[in-house]
């Protein structure tokens, strides 16, 4: 099964080397780590010199992609009202990441509160 992870995975990842190590590089190997826009613009946005610039390509390289279509965005658009209906207040980023999972089947790896309280939320 592809396993999206998100970006609070990979700056807790790269803050301690020991953070998910198992799950993260059992995942790179069996090709099933996967990256989408929302994660990818989380990360580059984030780097600081030319060093973090070649570690998240190289990332990059060794992870799959998953494509945020008219899908995607029609599970945000559910998803974010189903959460707003039941009191969870979430960044746009996170329904869309979570959508993004949801639409291609994947599994999420993350340390985010927001992101597990849309996982519980069934459309």
């Amino acid at each position: 099964m592809k396993l999206l992870v998100d970006s609070s995975t990979w700056i807790d990842f790269f803050r301690d080397k020991n953070f998910r190590l198992i799950d993260l590089e059992r995942a790179i190997q069996e090709n099933r780590a996967m990256l989408c826009p929302v994660v990818w613009v989380e990360l580059w946005s984030g780097v600081r010199n030319k060093r973090e610039e070649s570690t998240l390509l190289n990332m990059r390289d060794c992870c799959g992609w998953l494509e945020m279509d008219e899908k995607v965005w029609s599970i945000c658009a559910r998803l974010r009202l189903a959460a707003r209906k039941k009191g969870i207040n979430c960044p746009l980023a996170d329904v869309l990441v979570v959508s993004c999972a949801r639409r291609h089947g994947a599994e999420l790896l993350h340390n985010d509160k927001h992101l597990s309280a849309l996982l519980k939320i069934g459309l």
